[in-house]
């Protein structure tokens, strides 16, 4: 929300009707339960000169305010932060986010959890993104707020996810939780069970989202802490032909050593990490082809522990199986709470 600008002439009533009339205006639209005030006072000020102000002055401007907006001042859980500086003669404004939880199924391959930068020109465009300054053309992130924001009049938003899969991975069982923080709102009180409706009819085969509810930030700590096991179903391509004795073999629980991926080094800690994993179950589709089903520690790179990554998983289905192994396809069909 952009600052307000206003004429100081010194500390009178006359100062106290124009501050309140500006911020009036600016917060015209706004939804908000409660407000609170903060005053950075002239630098050339004693501390003394400045704390008589904050305890005369300041009180003074928050009762005109709750006159003229309608509703109190609260210092424990404001919806805008009003922040008036003196040495600038600005009054800016802080928004505080509404943030919403539940949980997504996505559909669809291809399409990553957040917004998907071009990671060669970091979002600002160059030949390799066709100057677009992205990699995919949509997100599960933002196919969730184009229909947020209008609801909420806002510009944007952020979703915060508990943990996430790679974007030709399918997030289907129960879902995966979320929580969208939508910035700088004008409104905070929209009918969540009719923006979850608007979301699931528009993007019906791509995402559905379920059960979402009002929450706090400490929700976003909360979902991003979780380690839960996941379990995954794997297509998988071999190179040589699999016997059904040597494919049942493979249904066992591991205790797996897994250095960071090739693929995520640039991003990733180069480190060796434990994991767990058990084969649930193993089919043949087909002379190369297997389907496995595999329940995983959180953490676990299961596309590494098919194909060993040159080594760098140990077990790994490849190793298992002695031959080139490949995952085709991945999806996650449950989340052990």
């Amino acid at each position: 929300m952009e600052p307000v600008s206003f004429e100081f002439k010194g500390f009178n009533n006359e100062l106290v009707e124009q501050l309140a009339e500006r911020m009036s205006e600016a917060l015209q639209g706004y939804e908000f339960k409660g407000f609170l005030v903060g005053c950075t006072f002239e630098d050339y000020l004693s501390d003394e000169g400045k704390e008589m102000l904050k305890k005369k002055f300041q009180p003074i401007l928050v009762k005109r305010l709750e006159e003229e907006l309608g509703t109190k001042a609260d210092y424990s859980n404001a919806d805008i932060e009003i922040l008036v500086n003196f040495n600038q003669d600005l009054v800016y404004f802080i928004v505080r986010s509404v943030y919403i939880y539940g949980r997504y199924k996505k559909y669809i391959r291809g399409l990553p959890q957040t917004k998907y930068y071009c990671f060669k020109c970091k979002g600002k465009g160059c030949s390799h993104c066709n100057y677009k300054g992205v990699l995919s053309e949509e997100s599960v992130e933002e196919l969730i707020a184009k229909h947020a924001l209008p609801m909420f009049s806002a510009k944007y938003a952020k979703l915060h996810g508990a943990g996430r899969e790679d974007k030709d991975v399918r997030m289907l069982g129960p879902g995966r939780e979320f929580v969208i923080e939508i910035i700088e709102p004008k409104k905070r009180s929209v009918d969540l069970k009719k923006l979850e409706k608007k979301i699931n009819v528009a993007e019906k085969g791509k995402i559905e989202v379920i059960g979402l509810q009002y929450c706090e930030k400490g929700k976003i700590r909360e979902i991003k802490g979780k380690r839960n096991d996941k379990v995954y179903l794997a297509l998988i391509a071999c190179k040589e032909d699999i016997g059904e004795e040597k494919l049942k073999g493979l249904i066992d629980e591991y205790k797996i050593k897994q250095r960071t991926p090739q693929r995520v080094l640039n991003r990733r800690a180069d480190i060796v990490r434990e994991k767990k994993a058990k084969i649930i179950e193993a089919k043949k589709k087909d002379s190369n082809t297997i389907e496995l089903k595999i329940r995983a520690e959180a953490g676990l790179y299961i596309k590494e522990f098919v194909s060993g990554d040159d080594g760098r998983t140990k077990p790994s289905i490849a190793e298992l199986l002695g031959t080139e192994c490949e995952c085709r396809e991945l999806d996650v069909i449950d989340i052990i709470e």
